[in-house]
């Protein structure tokens, strides 16, 4: 194993030990159990549950927030850092002047990237409705490249908020750099929006190094791409 893949493997590790990675057999409170069309179903309610409250619960939640979020999280500091320092390297030769972590996961991954690449962090903040965004300090001059931070992609229904307002205050937003692509999606919406996606892991290559490790059982990975394969 190369030193690059050796960091990577550490860093998933570092998430599933601090209990970042929540499945559906977890003792957690995010853990939802209700009525299903073939019995009892346990799982995670995603955003797209908001507009649609039947789809099937999710099997797999990344819990990537930090101990500061609002709804606390269970990242250190060094892991946000061990985190961006892979998000870094993936955005080895992507060209931008200043980073927007989306608010809130995303936040900490942006000002790490920034303070790695040595350039301005964009602060965004929610309102009291999740489409309410705006600036919260720093606004850099028009036509800057902006990089658009976050923890995990779905689909790409959280981006669009923070492009869209990036873009119509005259910042060039081509690039989105994110931890974990639950491959949803996600990569081919953004697309069509002018954006390309970098991602630091695949969600099938987090699902491998669980297996691999013996954290988690290879039927619960096949069930957990069941879910991918037909919510895609």
């Amino acid at each position: 194993m190369s030193s690059p893949q050796r960091q990577r493997y550490n860093l998933a590790l570092a998430f599933w030990n601090v209990g970042a990675v929540l499945t559906r057999d977890s003792d957690h409170p995010l853990v939802v159990e209700r009525d299903g069309p073939n019995g009892k179903e346990r799982g995670f309610k995603l955003e797209l549950h908001d507009k649609n409250p039947r789809a099937p619960l999710s099997p797999l939640y990344l819990n990537l927030r930090t101990k500061d979020h609002p709804k606390q999280g269970p990242l250190t500091l060094d892991i946000v850092e061990m985190a961006a320092l892979q998000m870094h390297a993936v955005l080895e030769g992507v060209s931008f002047g200043a980073v927007a972590g989306v608010p809130r996961a995303g936040t900490a991954f942006g000002q790490s990237i920034a303070k790695l690449r040595c350039v301005p962090h964009i602060p965004l903040v929610k309102g009291a409705h999740r489409s309410d965004l705006s600036f919260g300090g720093y606004i850099p001059m028009p036509f800057t490249r902006v990089l658009v931070a976050d923890d995990v992609i779905s689909r790409a229904g959280s981006k669009y908020r923070p492009i869209e307002l990036l873009r119509h205050s005259d910042l060039d937003v081509r690039d989105v750099g994110v931890l974990v692509d639950r491959m949803q999606g996600g990569r081919e919406q953004l697309a069509h929006i002018g954006c390309r996606m970098h991602a630091v892991f695949m969600v099938t290559q987090l699902l491998d190094i669980y297996v691999e490790a013996r954290k988690m059982p290879a039927e619960l990975q096949t069930d957990i791409l069941q879910y991918f394969a037909i919510s895609a």
